[in-house]
């Protein structure tokens, strides 16, 4: 079985990870890791009537992305190898919506379940903000587990 964990920097994620390798998790499933990171916007000023782009701020803001998804990558394969667990990782910048770069990450590594935690907001809550979880769970083509901490 081929199965994905979408994680980010909560411990709402980190707690679906645990919870999968702890609850069910077997030797010969395909384990794929993945995160979406936010692609930096590019910042602009307006000077005499013309676009300024400042390009060092924007490169530095994608090295400071960049530099977040690298410190998180590391510790999921911290946690994968204390849980000697084999996994993939599939840690990317892309722009637009988290939920639909999970959706198509979930297309692109044909996968057979995703496993993602949630934070439990409240129905008003997620409606103004979007939440990640409800997203994929509602266009995945593959059964999604959310993990939701009592």
């Amino acid at each position: 079985m081929k199965i994905l964990i979408a994680v980010d920097g909560s411990t709402c994620a980190e707690n679906a990870f645990d919870w999968y390798f702890e609850s069910m998790h077997q030797a010969q499933n395909h384990v794929t890791i993945a995160h979406v990171g936010d692609q930096p916007e590019l910042p602009s000023f307006v000077c005499y009537e013309q676009a300024v782009f400042p390009i060092e701020e924007y490169q530095a803001s994608v090295k400071t992305c960049r530099k977040k998804i690298n410190e998180l990558k590391e510790r999921y394969e911290q946690k994968a190898t204390y849980r000697q667990a084999q996994c993939d990782f599939k840690f990317e910048i892309r722009q637009g919506n988290p939920g639909e770069a999970i959706v198509s990450m979930i297309k692109e590594s044909d996968v057979d379940m995703v496993v993602i935690g949630t934070r439990g907001q409240g129905v008003i809550r997620r409606t103004v903000l979007g939440s990640v979880s409800d997203y994929v769970l509602h266009h995945s083509k593959v059964p999604v587990l959310v993990y939701r901490k009592k």
